[in-house]
């Protein structure tokens, strides 16, 4: 009789060219960001009377640019960095990073923010009004310096509206001379944002503009290479793999999409057992993954919005259209649901979350036109392949089933 196998045992008794894999994670913020120097002195350089005299100022910037373009990286780097100098001065200043998909009302902003401070604050049964008032009381008392980054905001205000800026930014507006604690970063795809919020909001930051271009064939090499030099053993990845990287990547400047290709690609010769990254192992890693399908999205959104997203991709590939129905996707929805041993959702609640992955750009809806039968909704999936982004869901939920439970 044949003795079963460890897998996990067998896996780990393999050799791997990962040396330490966690700096290609889409958490890592490394401590140098190659082509974002310049940004990040600029960035220093508005916030620098925070330091030199706290509380005589308070600074807002806005940080632009498309996906993979290092909005998040330069603004988590420049917040340590700042949390250093102040330390190192004896002043009480802290960098909170919200990103706006989580924390997607105002409230839970407030109540993330004062938290920071105070963790036992209730998670329910305080206004918008009352809020404020504590987080004003509580950076008061215990003197200290605000410099939050609401990071993703172009996804709150299509929810919200602007009201979180306009309340943060008139923080003791009424006290005079008081001192000035609380600054903002606000992170945005692109300044068409502006457009849907009121003038006085807009006013507040003071036309302090951070533009991240995207990056080059060039400098996503030189950014791979770093990579490689923090996460991989020496001379196991070849330079046509990373020239074939970046030229991929290049398309949309998109530094994550390159990483991750990388990771992707190091994962395939582990599984191979061989010693270093050929263009071959690129090319296995971009035919399973696609720019548009972000594991931080799959991460951020809850079950079931992952069980919803599978339903309409499985739903779009087995009926070959363009578009999926309503009424077609719940069906697809109900099934998955009993297929996870999850309870389906409410129209309600099915209908919110599709509103929220059109938000996260993953899915387009319209209204059915003629052909038909009365109007319903109709979802799409505009730049995702189907069979690429169910492969994708199918595997983070296999991944993520423990945290579920």
């Amino acid at each position: 009789m044949k003795t079963k196998k460890n897998v996990i045992e067998e896996v780990l008794r393999k050799s791997s060219v990962f040396k330490e894999e966690d700096k290609l994670s889409i958490d890592y913020i490394p401590p140098y960001l190659p082509h974002r120097e310049e940004d990040l002195k600029k960035l220093s350089q508005y916030f620098r009377r925070i330091i030199e005299k706290p509380g005589s100022i308070s600074q807002r910037v806005m940080i632009t640019g498309g996906v993979g373009t290092g909005k998040t990286a330069i603004s988590k780097l420049f917040g340590k960095l700042m949390e250093d100098a102040a330390i190192k001065r004896n002043i009480n200043l802290h960098y909170l990073h919200i990103n706006c998909r989580k924390a997607k009302t105002n409230s839970m902003i407030l109540k993330y923010i004062i938290r920071k401070f105070n963790p036992r604050i209730p998670e329910r049964g305080f206004s918008k009004e009352e809020l404020l008032f504590m987080f004003e009381e509580i950076i008061k008392t215990r003197d200290a310096y605000l410099i939050i980054a609401l990071d993703e905001l172009d996804f709150l205000l299509k929810k919200s509206g602007s009201d979180i800026i306009y309340d943060l930014t008139r923080l003791g507006d009424e006290k005079l001379n008081c001192p000035q604690r609380l600054s903002l970063i606000v992170i945005v795809r692109d300044t068409a944002f502006r457009s849907g919020v009121d003038l006085s909001t807009l006013s507040t930051l003071q036309h302090n503009i951070i533009n991240l271009e995207k990056y080059t064939t060039y400098q996503l090499k030189e950014i791979l290479r770093y990579r490689i030099k923090e996460a991989f053993y020496e001379n196991t990845a070849s330079e046509e793999a990373v020239n074939l990287i970046a030229d991929i990547s290049a398309e949309w400047g998109d530094a994550r999409y390159a990483i991750e290709l990388l990771w992707r690609a190091g994962k395939y010769v582990d599984m191979e057992q061989q010693f270093i990254i050929h263009p071959e192992h690129v090319r296995k890693a971009k035919a399973d993954t696609h720019p548009s399908v972000r594991r931080e999205i799959l991460r951020d959104i809850s079950l079931h919005h992952n069980l919803l997203l599978l339903a309409i991709s499985r739903q779009l590939r087995i009926s070959q259209a363009a578009y999926a129905t309503m009424g077609e996707t719940k069906e697809k929805y109900n099934i998955i649901c009993e297929e996870y041993g999850e309870k389906p959702k409410k129209h309600t609640q099915i209908w919110e979350y599709i509103q929220d992955l059109e938000n996260y750009t993953i899915i387009s809806t319209k209204i059915s036109g003629s052909g038909v039968r009365g109007k319903t909704t109709l979802i799409g999936l505009p730049d995702v392949p189907t069979s690429v982004l169910e492969q994708e869901i199918i595997e983070f939920l296999e991944e993520k089933k423990y945290d579920y439970e």
